[in-house]
């Protein structure tokens, strides 16, 4: 899964200009109408999985259309055929992380199965994610990206080969009458400091939005790095990530999940910073020194929070609903707002970048401390 994500994330926005000849501002609609799927695909598949059970169905169904787009991708001309692949392919990347951790804390709730940290299982996305970065890199420095769709697809069918292996089904339910799993997820969602929570994390997304799209194209047209080297550059902060996956269980113990979750919102809004008000090369790759901590900690740690005030009917389901509410529907704004902000100018897109981070980690931290001793769902919070 995060070897498709690799592949594709760090050289998307150079390839689609240097390979594709499409404008910044074709970028920012490719990027928002490629997020418009997370509106309904991680809630329909986690429904599905949450009621019906399956699991490797789903997952190797969504391989497949990872396959599919990249294929079209490869050969595809102009504008309107590239947004297609690219909004196949995110069709089928928005479920595949929240049916992941799905997954994972489904298996982890039944006392049959064996223990394991979800930092043990995560870490070989980030592994994945070199992988498949790193072969990007290696292919282009004699042909350039035009093979960067290729790797992957070839990502995406080892996944689909996996999938095979993965559990068919889950044990059913102890409780088999009740409303939708999404229903109830939603009951979650709909208590206000879960709501101020999910609002602060959006704007940190919105701002993740700015760097993870355009990031690339302020290499090499603010700094003045050549395109090949930009994989590479954003695997010195997936390299660090590693650490910071290792060191996950000492961090939660020492600042929980909270605290971890502020953490990472302070070096989104610290990378932000750098980006708009030191543009240099050395303040442009500094930053990836502590990139590990805003996957930890936006991407990551949430999940895991959320995943904490969850009911065994509604596990996955909570993860479907909070990547279409917040990691794709604050998306949808941000690269709407980012392509927009980038046709203006690279300065001005991160300076509105940091305001956004800002604003996020102070709602975040709002929400976090409001009542924190206060139960939520039966959870209090400080125990999360």
């Amino acid at each position: 899964m995060y070897g498709v994500f690799g592949a594709v994330s760090p050289y998307l926005p150079v390839y689609l200009r240097d390979v594709k000849g499409l404008e910044p501002a074709q970028l920012g609609t490719i990027f928002a109408v490629g997020q418009t799927g997370v509106l309904f695909m991680p809630a329909l598949m986690t429904m599905l999985a949450d009621r019906f059970r399956v699991v490797s169905p789903l997952l190797i169904g969504l391989f497949a259309c990872n396959l599919v787009a990249m294929g079209s991708l490869g050969v595809a001309h102009g504008f309107a055929a590239c947004l297609m692949a690219l909004f196949l392919n995110q069709l089928a990347n928005q479920p595949q992380t929240a049916l992941g951790d799905g997954l994972f804390f489904t298996l982890q709730s039944d006392p049959t199965q064996p223990r394991a940290s979800f930092s043990s299982v995560r870490i070989w996305g980030t592994l994945g994610f070199i992988a498949a970065s790193a072969m990007v890199f290696v292919v282009s420095t004699f042909g350039g990206l035009h093979a960067m769709p290729w790797v992957a697809g070839g990502a995406a069918l080892l996944g689909l080969l996996n999938g095979r292996s993965l559990p068919r089904r889950l044990a059913p339910h102890r409780e088999t009458s009740g409303p939708l799993p999404t229903v109830e997820a939603a009951r979650l969602f709909r208590r206000p400091r879960i709501a101020l929570f999910c609002v602060g994390i959006g704007l940190l997304v919105i701002s993740n939005t700015a760097y993870y799209g355009f990031y690339p194209l302020y290499l090499t047209q603010q700094v003045g790095f050549e395109a090949r080297w930009v994989g590479l550059i954003a695997n010195i902060g997936v390299g660090f990530e590693i650490v910071y996956m290792l060191s996950f269980e000492r961090l939660r113990a020492r600042f929980g999940l909270p605290g971890m979750i502020l953490l990472g919102g302070a070096a989104c809004v610290a990378r932000q910073a750098f980006l708009a008000f030191l543009p240099s090369p050395f303040f442009a790759t500094i930053f990836q020194g502590f990139h590990g901590l805003t996957v930890i900690g936006v991407l990551i740690a949430p999940a895991l929070y959320l995943n904490g005030l969850a009911g065994d009917r509604f596990r996955n389901s909570v993860q479907g609903l909070y990547a279409m509410l917040v990691v794709g529907g604050f998306a949808i704004v941000g690269n709407l707002l980012s392509g927009y902000l980038a046709t203006i100018g690279l300065l001005v897109l991160y300076r509105v970048g940091f305001a956004v981070a800002l604003c996020g980690l102070v709602l975040a931290a709002i929400a976090l401390r409001w009542d924190s001793k206060k139960p939520v769902l039966g959870v209090p919070g400080d125990l999360v």
